[in-house]
């Protein structure tokens, strides 16, 4: 396998894992909520933990995001210019 093409795997890879990382915060965040709309916890310290928990996991999944998209296009600047 060229280099590329493990290029292309991991950007791939990294942009699926960033993808599942948000789809899973954004449904636990949605089956949280009430009939209001707010989200509920059962306590004021549980709320904070996976509030800062999902924020620190989302920074990590978006850093994956990015990561994919760059190697990917990188991936692509490489095969439009031979390099």
């Amino acid at each position: 396998m060229k280099a590329q093409d493990h290029t292309i795997i991991y950007g791939s890879l990294l942009l699926g894992i960033g993808l599942f990382v948000r789809y899973l915060i954004g449904k636990r965040k949605f089956q949280r909520r009430g009939v209001a709309g707010l989200q509920q916890f059962p306590s004021y310290g549980y709320g904070v933990v996976i509030r800062f928990m999902e924020t620190l996991i989302l920074f990590i999944g978006n850093l994956c995001l990015l990561g994919g998209l760059l190697l990917l296009a990188l991936a692509g600047f490489n095969h439009h210019f031979k390099f």
